[in-house]
């Protein structure tokens, strides 16, 4: 026997034989309010261009903590592979200066010698050398 097919306004599911519109998250009655589709693209571009410029701002600082990070890791790995003949002490001001023989640290300041000065720097607490 051959199902008869019902109308349209008529919300009824095949596969469970039953009337399904008290089921629904919207009306399915004619006389049910019109749904809206907001325009979300007026809403989706800005997001985008805000979030696109956190971002990069984002980015910018990232790529300005690596430069600093860098040049640390550089000056400290500079200082410790020249010669000292002493332990540097934590916050003191040390001078780096270049002669025949290489680098070296010394405490005299470049004003009281005539030496290449290379650079002044800063021991800190983590052992780091930062510099002035």
């Amino acid at each position: 026997m051959k199902k008869k097919k019902k109308s349209d306004s008529i919300v009824w599911d095949e596969n469970s034989e039953d009337y399904i519109a008290r089921l629904l998250p919207y009306g399915s009655d004619n006389s049910s309010p019109v749904i809206n589709i907001p325009n979300v693209a007026g809403f989706k571009k800005e997001g985008v261009e805000k979030s696109s410029k956190q971002f990069n701002a984002e980015l910018v600082d990232l790529q300005n903590k690596i430069k600093k990070f860098v040049k640390s890791a550089s000056d400290t790995q500079f200082v410790y592979s020249s010669e000292f003949k002493f332990t540097p002490i934590v916050g003191e001001t040390y001078h780096l200066y270049k002669d025949e023989k290489g680098n070296f640290l010394s405490l005299i300041s470049p004003q009281d010698w005539n030496k290449e000065h290379i650079g002044s720097f800063r021991l800190n607490s983590d052992f780091k050398w930062d510099r002035i």
